[in-house]
C-alpha cells in the first residue's frame, strides 16, 4: 500500500523533473509512512512513499524487470502474489525478493496491456515502457486505489490524490462545473470526475496508456460482461456456494505478515467477514466500531455480540457531536476533494482509532451492492403503486407524512414514504437517483454559483446514468427505460456509489492516519459470482441479500440477521438543527460562499433555512453544501492566487516551454 505519482514531461530537465514528482509524493506520505523511493529515466520520473505490509523489511523501491527496461510504481496488494510468483518464474523471469509489488514490471511484461486482468487485489499501477516510450496507468476493478492524472502541455502526471497534482505549478485549481454538477446530485464524485477542472480520475477498471502524448483508453472488465456467459447457481445451492466463495476471499485478504483487525459496524457483511477471518487464521485479532449515543443510529450492540462470539478484543468509539465537530475541524476542512456523505466523519476517527493497534483492517464495502442489501431495490419492484396514485392524492399523502415525520433520524418509515412518493413519475434510473442520491438534477444546476451553472447544461448533473444505459445495451438487465432488472440497480450502485461514495472514504480515512483497508467482498470473482444469482437468491419477497443471510446461518446471532438495515451514518442532520447549527450556518453564510465563488448564496441559505426549521429534511443535502464550501475555501479561494498558469510561466524553473508536447 502506497502514494504514488510520477510525471512524464520530454521538455523538463530530469532535476526540475525529480523536484517536481518529490514535492508530489512528500503531499502523499500519509499514504506511506514507511519510506520513499524515486526512479527518473528518460523523459519521466516515478516516485512512491510506502507503507510495508509485504516483506516489511525491504526498502522503499521502484521494481522494474530483469532489464530495466520496464519501471513500475504500484499503491495496493496483489492478492495472489505467491501464485504469480511461482508462474513468472517458471515463465523463465527472475523476480526480486521483496514486496507483492515487485511482481508488476514482470507481469506486464508477459501480458502486455492484459496484466491487470491476472491480478486479484486492488491496486493503481503506473508502468514506464522505455522501449516503447510508453506510460500505462491501471486501476482494479472496483475503483478501491484511487489514481488521478493531470494532462496540459507541459506534461503527464499522475497521483494518488488530486492534491498532490496541485505540486505542479501548471495544474489549475479551478474547480470543473460539471464535476461538481453531479457530485451536487449524487453526493460523491464518480467515473472520470474530479473537482479540479485540470484533473482526472481514471475511472475502476480502466488502463490509460500515453506514448508520444498521445492518450488512449480503454476499459479492460466490465462487472456485466459475464452475465451471458457465466452458468448460474441454482436458488437452492446459492447460500452454500455464498459461502465458499466468501470464504476464500477473506481468507486470501487477511494478512499472515501483520497484525490486522477488522471494522464491525453491527451489520451482516462485516459481521461475516470478521467470523471468516476468525476461521481462516485461528488466531485472535482486534475489532473496531463505533457508538453513535444518538437515537435510531446505534448498532454497536450488534457489533459488540458479533466480537463477543468471536473472542476478539473490541474497541469501541463513541461519537457525539463533539467528536463529530473535530472530524470536521482535523480532516473534513482540509480534504482535498468533497466527500457528500457525513459518514465520513465517524470513518476516520474510527480509522485513527484502529491505526493506534494494526497496520491492516477488514471492512464489509460491496456486499449490500453484490447481493442486493438497500432498500431502494424492494422500492422499484412496488414504483408502479406511486404512479397510479392521483396527483392530488399523492400530494396530500406527502404532507401529511411530513408532517409526521421525525426530526431524531433522517432514514425513519415517514422519509422513506416520502422520497417514495415523489420520485413516483421519474425514470428508472432517475428515480434511483432521487431515492440515493443528494439533490435533484436541476436543484444540483441551482445550487451551483452562476459563473459555473452558465457552463452547464440540464443533461450535466444526469450524465452518469446515461452514460450506464448506453454501457449496459444489449446486456441481460432488462427495459432499462421502463422495468430494469434488480441487477441493473445493483450496476449502477456497483459504478458509481460504491466506487465514488464508499471505496473513497474508506481509503481517504484509513490512509490519513497510515492504514490499508481491504474489501474481501470485492474479489473480482465473487462479484461475478453474486449479480449472476438468481434474483430471488438476491432479493426474495421482502429479504434483501437472501442467500448471503442464508449463508450466515449459524456464523451470526440471528437477531442480526433479522433486523432492518440501519446504514452506518452519524446524525449529522440534527446536530446541525442542534449542537453543529452555529458551525454550518458560519461556513454556509451568503458572505463566505459569495467570496469562494462556487456555490450560490440564496440557494444554498433556503435550502438550509428550510433544514434547520424542520420544514424539509435534506441533512444529507447540507453536509454535502458543507464538504464542498470546505473544499472551496481551502483549495479554490484562499487568498485568491494569480491563476496556475501565469505562475507557472513566470517561474522558469517549472516549465522548459509552453508549447505543446510531442
Amino acid at each position: 500500500m502506497c502514494g504514488i505519482a510520477g510525471l512524464w514531461a520530454p521538455r523538463l530537465e530530469a532535476g526540475q523533473r525529480s523536484t517536481l514528482v518529490a514535492d508530489m509524493v512528500e503531499r502523499l506520505r500519509h499514504r506511506g509512512p514507511s519510506g520513499a523511493a524515486f526512479w527518473s529515466g528518460e523523459d519521466v520520473t516515478l516516485g512512491l512513499a510506502r507503507l510495508a505490509i509485504v516483506a516489511r523489511g525491504e526498502p522503499a523501491q521502484v521494481h522494474g524487470n530483469e532489464t530495466g527496461a520496464l519501471r513500475a510504481v504500484v499503491n495496493g496488494e496483489l492478492y495472489n502474489h505467491a501464485a504469480l510468483r511461482r508462474e513468472l518464474h517458471e515463465r523463465g523471469h527472475d523476480v526480486a525478493r521483496g514486496p507483492d509489488t515487485a511482481l508488476v514490471a514482470h507481469l506486464y511484461e508477459e501480458h502486455g496491456e492484459d496484466f491487470p486482468l491476472h491480478i486479484d487485489g486492488m491496486f493503481a499501477i503506473a508502468i514506464w515502457n522505455a522501449e516503447e516510450r510508453t506510460l500505462v496507468l491501471a486501476r482494479d476493478r472496483a475503483g478501491e486505489k484511487p489514481l488521478f492524472v493531470a494532462e496540459s502541455p507541459h506534461g503527464i502526471a499522475f497521483a494518488s490524490e488530486p492534491g498532490a497534482l496541485l505540486a505542479l505549478p501548471w495544474v489549475s485549481r479551478d474547480p470543473s462545473p460539471a464535476s461538481l454538477a453531479r457530485y451536487l446530485a449524487h453526493g460523491f464524485f464518480a467515473d472520470e470526475d474530479c473537482a479540479f477542472a485540470a484533473v482526472r480520475q481514471l475511472p475502476p477498471g480502466h488502463l490509460l496508456s500515453f506514448r508520444d502524448g498521445v492518450a488512449r483508453q480503454r476499459r479492460y472488465w466490465r462487472p456485466w460482461d459475464t452475465l451471458h456467459s457465466r452458468r448460474h447457481t441454482a436458488r437452492g445451492d446459492a447460500p452454500a456456494a455464498t459461502a465458499e466463495a466468501l470464504a476464500r476471499s477473506v481468507a486470501l485478504r487477511t494478512p499472515d505478515e501483520v497484525p490486522f483487525g477488522v471494522f464491525l459496524s453491527g451489520g451482516v457483511d462485516s459481521g461475516l467477514v470478521s467470523v471468516l477471518a476468525e476461521r481462516a487464521r485461528g488466531r485472535g485479532f482486534p475489532t473496531f466500531s463505533v457508538r453513535l449515543p444518538d437515537r435510531g443510529y446505534d448498532e454497536s450492540a450488534f457489533a459488540r455480540a458479533v466480537a463477543a462470539s468471536i473472542g476478539s478484543e473490541h474497541h469501541e468509539l463513541v461519537m457525539d457531536h463533539a467528536g463529530g465537530e473535530e472530524a470536521i475541524e482535523r480532516f473534513a476542512c482540509d480534504m482535498d476533494q468533497p466527500i457528500g456523505d457525513p459518514s465520513v466523519l465517524p470513518t476516520w476517527a474510527l480509522a485513527r482509532l484502529a491505526a493506534r493497534h494494526v497496520p491492516v483492517v477488514l471492512t464489509g464495502e460491496g456486499g449490500d451492492e453484490l447481493f442486493a442489501g438497500y432498500p431502494t431495490y424492494l422500492g422499484h419492484r412496488h414504483a408502479a403503486l406511486a404512479r397510479r396514485i392521483p396527483r392530488g392524492a399523492r400530494e396530500a399523502l406527502i404532507a401529511l407524512v411530513r408532517a409526521l415525520r421525525p426530526r431524531h433520524h433522517h432514514v425513519t418509515l415517514p422519509h422513506l414514504i416520502e422520497r417514495f412518493l415523489e420520485a413516483g413519475s421519474l425514470t428508472p434510473f432517475e428515480r434511483h437517483l432521487a431515492w440515493f442520491g443528494t439533490a435533484r438534477a436541476t436543484e444540483a444546476t441551482q445550487l451551483l454559483a452562476p459563473a459555473l451553472r452558465s457552463r452547464i447544461n440540464e443533461d450535466t448533473p444526469l450524465a452518469h446514468l446515461d452514460r450506464l444505459e448506453r454501457d449496459l445495451a444489449g446486456s441481460p438487465v432488462g427495459d432499462l427505460r421502463r422495468a430494469p432488472a434488480l441487477v441493473a440497480y445493483q450496476l449502477l450502485d456497483f459504478e458509481f456509489y460504491l466506487s465514488g461514495d464508499l471505496l473513497t472514504k474508506v481509503d481517504r480515512c484509513a490512509m490519513a492516519h497510515g492504514v490499508e483497508a481491504r474489501a474481501p467482498f470485492l474479489s473480482h470473482e465473487l462479484i461475478e459470482f453474486a449479480l449472476a444469482l438468481p434474483e430471488d437468491a438476491r432479493l426474495s419477497g421482502t429479504c434483501g441479500k437472501w442467500a448471503l443471510k442464508r449463508a450466515a446461518r449459524g456464523l451470526l446471532p440471528e437477531a442480526l440477521l433479522a433486523r432492518r438495515k440501519q446504514g452506518f451514518s452519524p446524525p449529522f442532520s440534527a446536530w446541525a438543527r442542534g449542537p453543529l447549527r452555529d458551525l454550518v450556518t458560519d461556513r454556509l453564510s451568503p458572505e463566505r460562499i459569495a467570496r469562494a465563488q462556487v456555490l450560490d448564496p440564496a440557494a444554498t441559505a433556503a435550502l438550509m433555512r428550510a433544514h434547520l426549521d424542520g420544514r424539509i429534511e435534506r441533512g444529507r443535502t447540507l453536509w454535502a453544501l458543507l464538504s464542498l464550501q470546505m473544499w472551496a475555501e481551502r483549495w479554490v479561494a484562499a487568498d485568491r492566487p494569480a491563476p496556475a498558469a501565469e505562475a507557472a510561466a513566470r517561474d522558469p524553473r517549472a516549465v522548459a516551454s509552453s508549447d505543446s508536447i510531442s
